[in-house]
């Protein structure tokens, strides 16, 4: 069997051909690239598809797009640390990139900032079953007079919903089963199902993508969805690798994806939400192109010295860089530069993925505090996308050392002595597109692929 995969980006579209051989045997028979057409994806998926195909005719076509800056979300609760952080976690796993966060009372400026944004969806959620009222319904009211564009989604107290859906009457409003029905029970499936409906019927219209569902009869993946639900593949079919996170870095964004089972330890008190087993987190100031300057000045905090300063050669290249996200690293200080990006960009989002924990002093002695996911015992690191998949000298660990404490004293949870593998190939996010109807073959290739940085 002859299977086709397809990724828009927002820089290259990737694809490859795979032959299916048997039904947990998959090996790359063809490869093609071509610079993603922003003004209508079509023509670069077209140009992929047809190299790809030119060999003769394919069983399977999969693909998935995060090019003209992906699925954006913006999500309202109430308390921040709970539902306004369920709203955000619910959009990430869904694929979807977080344009603002809003808890309790949205006000005009946050109205403001809404209409701004050009958010796809807002995600309204707030209030357990049975729980809070006020937040939901003032909201609501208040996204009604503003008459955003954006699609609205209701996850919230299952209680008021009937008075948003009045409220909301003639807006795009679509209402489904409570994202936080109780504070220990988490209910993602439904708002992440209907957002990934909302992105394959109404989204992808005008980008382009519309052309290819008609030319193929093929919807798209999110790419970042299609990522999220391969680590979970992997975590289920072959338990034998392990936990793990995965860093997918690309020019204007870092995503973050971490399987670990959260384990209760003696003198360590939670907060917050009960963590999933799998989690993603997308860091969208991070990149090695489009958002270099912001990732310089993450790399700044880590390396202070006048080498990186503001005069510096390598604040050049990075205001050349994020000009024309085409450039690539020729000279050695140029590949030194990038280096440097990329360590910072591999830090800072494990940082913000990363749990939290300080000590305090109660009756009984000194007690951890937990927030977060622990992640210091995670055996392994996967790095994916253009200049992690690239690079065979790169080795995360030197920054990763530096992630002690934060700003405010607390302890960083991150992976620190994990080893780190690399994707040579980039293959992952096609064999995540894969993964949908062959799932232990597209494991077990996307595995094998890997090789470790020593």
């Amino acid at each position: 069997m002859r299977l086709i995969s397809v990724d828009i980006g927002s820089t290259w579209t990737k694809g490859a051909a795979f032959v299916l051989s048997s039904p947990n045997e998959l090996r790359v028979a063809k490869r093609a690239a071509h610079p993603t057409t922003v003004d209508d994806l079509s023509r670069g998926f077209n140009f992929v598809f047809d190299a790809l195909s030119a060999d003769g005719e394919h069983d399977e076509l999969f693909y998935s797009s995060s090019a003209k800056g992906g699925l954006a979300i913006a999500a309202i609760g109430i308390v921040p640390d709970l539902t306004a952080e369920m709203a955000k976690l619910t959009a990430y796993s869904a694929g979807a990139k977080i344009t603002h966060s809003f808890a309790y009372s949205l006000s005009a400026a946050d109205i403001e900032a809404l209409r701004n944004s050009n958010s796809d969806i807002i995600l309204l959620a707030g209030g357990a079953d049975g729980g809070n009222a006020h937040y939901p319904v003032e909201n609501a009211r208040k996204l009604a007079d503003a008459g955003l564009a954006a699609t609205i989604v209701f996850a919230g107290n299952r209680d008021v919903r009937d008075d948003v859906e009045r409220i909301l009457d003639g807006q795009d409003l679509v209402c489904v089963e409570n994202i936080l029905p109780g504070l220990d029970n988490p209910n993602p499936e439904p708002a992440r199902a209907a957002i990934r409906e909302l992105f394959l019927q109404r989204i992808t219209k005008g980008k382009g993508l519309d052309r290819i569902v008609a030319h193929t009869g093929r919807e798209p993946s999110p790419t970042p969805y299609a990522l999220f639900e391969y680590c979970r593949n992997i975590a289920e079919l072959a338990p034998e690798f392990g936990e793990f996170v995965m860093v997918d870095m690309g020019g204007a964004t870092t995503d973050v994806y971490s399987v670990h089972e959260e384990k209760n330890q003696a003198g360590t008190v939670r907060r917050g939400l009960p963590e999933a087993k799998v989690k993603r987190t997308v860091e969208g100031d991070l990149g090695m192109r489009v958002s270099a300057r912001s990732a310089a000045v993450a790399a700044r905090k880590l390396d202070p010295s006048e080498s990186l300063g503001p005069d510096s050669a390598f604040s050049v290249y990075v205001d050349r860089v994020s000009r024309a996200p085409e450039t690539l690293a020729r000279s050695l200080d140029e590949q030194k530069f990038d280096t440097v990006l990329a360590s910072a960009n591999l830090a800072h989002s494990l940082m913000r993925h990363s749990g939290r924990a300080h000590q305090v002093c109660t009756v009984e002695g000194l007690v951890n505090v937990q927030v977060g996911r622990d992640l210091t015992d995670v055996p392994q690191i996967i790095g994916t996308g253009g200049y992690l998949s690239a690079t065979a000298d790169f080795r995360p660990q030197n920054s990763l050392s530096s992630l002690t404490a934060d700003e405010y004293g607390k302890r960083v949870l991150a992976p620190l002595r994990a080893r780190y593998l690399r994707d040579p190939e980039y293959i992952l996010p096609l064999l995540a597109n894969v993964a949908a109807a062959h799932p232990m073959a597209a494991v077990r290739a996307g595995l094998s692929a890997l090789v470790e940085n020593n």
